[in-house]
């Protein structure tokens, strides 16, 4: 019986010598650095030419702005637009006299507007 009480607390003491301190958390990496960049030409002028560009819109130069080409959408302050999809009070919301853009519609320009207005 002994025998086995000191094996038991031996052992015991080699278990508890094991215990691993806990790993620091490695930070994450800043936002977006896993997500691919937004093409300016695949998605945004898409949801542009969608619900913006008809004639009765910015296609015919709503508000003396067309959405047509990566350089008359640049031009368009970034807060401006992001007022006017997400139907800001105070700002002319966009489409006019329509729902507001799906969330990921919204999320995508957003996207795109944060990562520098990228001509892609």
């Amino acid at each position: 019986m002994k025998k086995f009480t000191i094996s038991f607390f031996f052992f015991a003491l080699i278990l508890s010598s094991c215990n691993k301190e806990p790993e620091e958390e490695t930070p994450s990496k800043p936002n977006g650095t896993h997500n691919p960049i937004i093409s300016f030409n695949s998605y945004v002028l898409t949801i542009f030419n969608t619900h913006c560009n008809g004639s009765y819109c910015h296609g015919g130069g709503a508000d003396g702005k067309f959405f047509d080409t990566y350089s008359n959408v640049a031009m368009v302050p970034s807060s401006t637009l992001l007022g006017a999809i997400n139907h800001t009070n105070g700002f002319e919301p966009m489409p006019q006299s329509q729902p507001k853009l799906r969330q990921g519609e919204i999320d995508t320009i957003t996207t795109w507007i944060n990562e520098g207005k990228l001509d892609n």
